[in-house]
């Protein structure tokens, strides 16, 4: 079987809405973001934010990062014995909000982001967007708790695990990517590049 570059522009957009749509992809992201409680105190919610925002389709995205915001909150409140105080409960529900703000704004995917190169661009951008959404938002957060204590250095270490999560987990993506075009003649009517005017099957579908 011809092999199917990721770069052409046909073959990046289906590639895309296959996986965007897809379950498995979001059950992945879901599941190894709510497995990161057990290492982290605090998941990559950033990174975690970006990779659904640039990857899935925007109601699934917001599902994803959600559930794993609910599944690090749950798992600090029970195994880590979180006090339950209004300063915590704070902190959590700000920290949902900066993760929902960060999901929106990756979730806008500009025109230019159909192609492979285009989605790395905004991969970096959605990165460093991010990162000044989410931390500015929690240092407001903070100012409003007295302080609590942040500084730039914990500042450079929560954006520095956020972008090795997210190259991580985008790198992940490429590959499921790359194998969903590998396999698409066995699915879709037409070889590569498509005919104009062609849409893959569940183009168009609500989901």
């Amino acid at each position: 079987m011809k092999s199917i570059s990721i770069n052409s522009v046909p073959s990046w957009q289906t590639g895309w809405k296959v996986i965007a749509k897809s379950k498995w992809w979001q059950f992945s992201l879901i599941t190894v973001g709510s497995l990161s409680s057990l290492f982290y105190p605090h998941v990559p919610l950033i990174g975690f934010a970006v990779v659904a925002g640039n990857s899935l389709t925007f109601k699934k995205a917001l599902i994803s990062v959600i559930s794993i915001w609910l599944a690090n909150q749950l798992y600090g409140f029970t195994v880590r014995q979180y006090p339950l105080t209004f300063e915590s409960l704070t902190w959590g529900i700000g920290m949902a909000f900066a993760t929902v703000l960060v999901t929106v704004f990756v979730a806008l995917r500009p025109k230019f982001t159909t192609s492979f190169w285009g989605y790395l661009l905004w991969l970096s951008a959605g990165v460093i967007g991010g990162s000044f959404l989410y931390e500015g938002s929690i240092f407001l957060v903070a100012q409003l708790m007295g302080g609590h204590g942040l500084t730039t250095a914990i500042f450079r270490g929560i954006f520095v695990k956020n972008l090795l999560w997210a190259v991580g987990l985008s790198a992940l993506h490429c590959c499921a990517m790359w194998l969903a075009l590998q396999a698409a003649p066995q699915y879709f009517p037409l070889s590569f590049p498509f005919q104009s005017g062609y849409r893959p099957p569940g183009c168009g579908k609500k989901f």
